[in-house]
């Protein structure tokens, strides 16, 4: 069922009162005269019924003033301004929101046409956004600038309706303000950043282009690549209009590289590509960025390494021929070091052998001859100068002294002598018939030696350990 509400079911009571009036019923047989308690009654059941229609009206109307209230609350109180106008664009009523707004009162507004709040170079704006308006009679919506009283300005969107059932016949349109201040001054600093975006990527003596993720059409080329490709390929799909062979998208056209599974840029991608056509090698870097209009876009530049390439490879190229040349003289050198350790191992092999012979001729023929010489020396000076002497041999022969000289350095030379054939294995008997010495000098002799090398009290053979110092 339809819900009424409490103004038309007054204004139905009311339009029943007045057609009863306008037409009474005679054919009702009135109250009788002369039954004055029959009459009273009527007139207590009519008055009882009047005074229900009449709570029944109080009730409408105390809805309808709160619907009244709630309206003009709601209307006063939007966050947008509402104005209605009348056929010359005069203000007809205005709620609180656009007093708010343009800084001035509501009564300022009322009976003012709506361009006196419209800044000069405006005006035409308005003039046709009302003409458009009252031709067609359907939603207008524009941009434009308002005064304030003190003087600033505000950007504002006007969106116009006309209403239907306008009073007297008189053509009246309502108006919504929107105060796109905020949103003006956002795009004024994304074209400002988009400008000075633009002006950058401009400087940068590489190819750069960005591209739409999801169509692949370019939204801006700079000037280099502009330059490069003798055209303006804004607006084209990028792998199209760059990559003209190209079939479908590349694989620098892959978002799933750029944005993880949110969809958030992640690290930038770089690839190398040779061109075989132009013989040049380029180094592209893509990445997904925030664009100026707030969409995430696949940044790409395209740097020429050509230069960088060659001279990588003429590196490699030297590298190798380095190598090789290092190998060559390596296998040289590790010859002329195989050489250089036999010749040592000769030269020390011959050093020993000087430093024996050189050794053996002292305590063979220098050394008994300088005994000889002390016993038959009487002056004291003299016996000093001999001793000098054989401190200073002693001191020339010592770097020729190895393993058996050391051992051997305090030996007598018929302790060497002794030692020598004890070494070529000759026993105490053989080495005195050679000495022409009795069997028990010998073993003396041989005593004597092995006190000497540091032998005595232990179980060392004595011909093994002079075999051992040869």
């Amino acid at each position: 069922m339809k819900n009424i509400t409490a103004e038309e079911k007054f204004n139905a009571l009311r339009r029943q009162a007045e057609a009863l009036m306008a037409k009474p019923d005679y054919s009702k047989r009135s109250v009788a005269l002369d039954d004055p308690l029959q009459l009273i009654h009527e007139l207590q059941t009519f008055q009882i019924e009047l005074e229900l229609q009449n709570e029944e009206l109080l009730r409408a109307q105390q809805e309808l003033m709160e619907f009244k209230i709630h309206y003009t609350q709601l209307y006063d109180f939007t966050p947008v301004g509402y104005v209605t106008l009348d056929a010359k664009g005069k203000i007809f009523d205005a709620n609180m929101t656009l007093a708010r707004m343009l800084e001035t009162e509501r009564g300022a507004l009322v009976n003012r046409s709506l361009s006196d709040h419209i800044l000069s170079q405006d005006q035409d704006i308005y003039y046709l956004h009302l003409q458009a308006l009252f031709t067609y009679k359907k939603r207008q919506i524009c941009d434009l600038k308002m005064k304030k009283k003190e003087g600033a300005f505000l950007d504002v969107q006007l969106e116009s309706t006309a209403i239907p059932e306008s009073c007297q016949g008189e053509a009246r349109f309502r108006t919504v303000i929107i105060d796109v201040s905020d949103r003006k001054r956002t795009e004024r600093l994304l074209k400002y950043g988009r400008h000075q975006l633009e002006s950058v990527l401009n400087r940068i003596e590489s190819s750069v282009y960005v591209a739409d993720m999801t169509s692949h059409k370019i939204l801006f080329m700079n000037t280099y690549m502009k330059k490069k490709h003798q055209a303006d390929l804004t607006g084209q799909v990028c792998w199209a209009a760059i990559h003209g062979k190209q079939t479908g998208p590349c694989d620098i056209c892959n978002n799933d590289t750029l944005v993880d599974e949110d969809g958030n840029p992640t690290e930038p991608c770089i690839w190398e590509v040779y061109d075989q056509e132009s013989d040049q090698w380029h180094e592209l870097t893509s990445l997904a960025v925030p664009w100026t209009d707030g969409r995430l876009v696949r940044l790409e530049i395209a740097r020429d390494i050509t230069r960088r390439k060659k001279a990588e490879k003429q590196q490699k190229e030297i590298t190798l021929t380095l190598e090789e040349k290092v190998k060559q003289r390596t296998a040289e050198l590790e010859d002329m070091n195989a050489t250089l350790r036999i010749l040592l191992k000769k030269r020390e092999e011959d050093k020993n052998e000087i430093g024996e012979n050189i050794f053996a001729n002292h305590k063979l023929i220098l050394a008994p001859i300088i005994e000889n010489l002390k016993k038959n020396l009487t002056l004291e000076s003299q016996k000093d100068m001999m001793d000098i002497l054989e401190t200073e041999l002693k001191n020339i022969i010592s770097p020729f002294s190895k393993k058996l000289s050391d051992h051997m350095v305090n030996l007598t030379p018929m302790e060497i002598h002794v030692a020598d054939l004890v070494k070529f294995g000759k026993t105490n008997k053989e080495i005195s018939e050679i000495t022409h010495s009795s069997i028990h000098t010998i073993s003396r002799h041989r005593e004597n030696i092995r006190k000497k090398i540091g032998l005595k009290n232990k179980k060392i053979n004595l011909r093994s350990f002079l075999l051992t110092l040869e």
